[in-house]
């Protein structure tokens, strides 16, 4: 193994180019274009845009269910030529769910075990335990097609893990999930990844992002910037913070002391002085013109959050194309 889940180079695919009708010219749509994407065996990645921004295609491609221009290995397996060779290392949760409606949620379940393969002690097995965990034991009778859709959500996560994947790859798996089990969606995906297991969600859902150690942002087919949420929102120029609590009861005074000398925006809130700057520079500076008025008690950065993070990138990324 190279130590690569995935590896993909100047993957670009495009849909349409075919008009039925000699008049008419059929739109292309350039769904992914040259998209570079790289991760470790064990990462926890989270693919982040907004719909139409490349994501489930992107996906697609990666599990060879779509050719495109460009090279994909995939666990050292060249895609979607050797696809057949990894399918049972690998758990595929798309947007649409791929339910029987006429099959029990149990019978769904043992459906999925064989298809990958698991001997008749070790499907049982692993169908109790995801029927206790999805909470669909009471249910466990019921045809697939008298679900709410919340509850199809969970039996389609369990029969995508029936098999213990090596490789998770989960597109938007909380669509009309309700809050609760939202959260415990993502904490168990955070447990699966610290057993060992690869994973790569999709998401357009900026709290979701976050929980993931890596974030990658796309928009127009484009990987625009990757890394963890720290490093993305550091490089992100402005909407700092600096939050002063001091002995001061109204920093009213401070404020516009720390405005003239140090040529930054700044805000009273009783004993606490908040400082808008863009160059950390002059935090030093701040500090201590604080210190000659008051004494500090306490002193907290606030960084740019995702959603600023993201459109800063989004915003540098058209630049660079317009120019």
């Amino acid at each position: 193994m190279s130590g690569l889940a995935i590896e993909a180079i100047g993957v670009k695919k495009e849909f349409g180019g075919k008009s039925k009708s000699p008049f008419t010219k059929a739109q292309v749509v350039k769904a992914l274009r040259g998209v570079d994407f790289r991760i470790k065996v064990g990462e926890n990645y989270c693919l982040l845009g907004p719909n139409g921004a490349g994501k489930t295609t992107f996906i697609r491609c990666i599990l060879g269910l779509l050719k495109a221009e460009g090279s994909v290995r995939v666990l050292d397996h060249i895609m979607p030529d050797e696809r057949n060779k990894i399918i049972s290392s690998i758990g595929y949760m798309p947007q649409e769910l791929s339910l029987y409606p006429d099959l029990s949620v149990k019978e769904t379940m043992h459906f999925f075990g064989r298809i990958f393969g698991l001997r008749n002690q070790e499907r049982k097995d692993s169908v109790k335990k995801l029927l206790n965990f999805f909470l669909l034991k009471q249910w466990k009778d019921s045809r697939v097609e008298n679900l709410s859709g919340g509850m199809k959500r969970r039996l389609s996560l369990a029969c995508t893990l029936v098999h213990n994947p090596k490789l998770l790859i989960l597109d938007e798996p909380t669509i009309g999930v309700d809050p609760t089990l939202r959260l415990t969606f993502w904490d168990y995906f955070k447990e699966l990844n610290e057993q060992g297991i690869t994973i790569i969600t999709t998401t357009h859902v900026m709290d979701e992002a976050e929980k993931s150690r890596l974030i990658g942002f796309m928009r127009e087919g484009k990987l625009i910037a990757e890394g963890t949420y720290q490093d993305l929102r550091t490089k992100v120029p402005g909407k700092r913070k600096l939050v002063v609590e001091t002995d001061l009861e109204s920093s009213k005074n401070l404020a516009d002391i720390i405005h003239t000398k140090c040529a930054c925006q700044t805000q009273s809130k009783g004993f606490k002085l908040e400082v808008f700057y863009d160059d950390e520079s002059i935090i030093d500076e701040i500090l201590s013109q604080i210190r000659e008025h008051t004494n500090i008690h306490s002193i907290q950065t606030v960084l740019p959050n995702l959603e600023d993070t993201f459109i800063y990138f989004s915003k540098s990324s058209k630049e660079v194309q317009e120019n």
